[in-house]
């Protein structure tokens, strides 16, 4: 019988998680919870009040929630967004307990300058804004996650995103905690950010 999939679609801030996940979602029919969007719609559409932006957050909240519980019921494949840095394991650990095989995709950026200045031009776009200290804890933090938490997944993929309008490059597959392809050691960056991969 057909397990049904989660997928975790993980990256940093620019890492490219909404601009490329209709290419690595393995069904059509899957469309990735986007939270950002979510959230950025819930904020345009509510009053000017001190907490309208923790409002938003409760109401993008809601909503992953709705869809999670649905999902569930139905036994169908799920997909989120995450930057993989603020309780990374939390739905991976309830997804698995009813059953599901868990997936990650992990997108790269190869520098924090980088992840900044593709904020900024979102931003410039009408894309929501995120400050730049945040856009470096969450840089840092999604790397240290991924290189503590890798093993709780069934399937890895990881990518690295920081070529201009191209499809991310494919760097590793990781199957039930083993590394089966890998050409990780060939980028600097990531020897000092996920270092327990590269050694496996």
């Amino acid at each position: 019988m057909h397990k049904p999939r989660l997928l975790v679609i993980a990256g940093c801030n620019g890492s490219g998680k909404s601009s490329f996940s209709k290419y690595l979602v393995p069904s059509p029919n899957t469309i990735p919870f986007d939270y950002d969007s979510h959230f950025l719609s819930h904020y345009r559409a509510l009053m000017d009040i001190d907490i309208k932006e923790q409002m938003a957050h409760n109401l993008a909240s809601s909503d992953l929630n709705v869809e999670i519980e649905e999902a569930w019921k139905s036994r169908k494949d799920f997909a989120y967004e995450t930057n993989f840095d603020s309780e990374p394991i939390y739905w991976p650990d309830k997804f698995k307990a009813k059953g599901y095989d868990l997936f990650l995709i992990f997108l790269c950026l190869d520098s924090l300058e980088l992840a900044n200045n593709r904020v900024s031009i979102r931003v410039e776009n009408g894309g929501h804004f995120v400050p730049t200290f945040e856009v470096e804890r969450r840089y840092f933090a999604g790397f240290k996650n991924l290189n503590k938490y890798y093993a709780r997944f069934d399937f890895i993929d990881i990518f690295e995103g920081s070529a201009h309008a191209k499809i991310p490059e494919h760097l590793a597959t990781v199957e039930k905690g083993k590394v089966v392809f890998s050409t990780l050691e060939c980028y600097m960056y990531l020897k000092n950010l996920i270092p327990v991969l590269i050694s496996r």
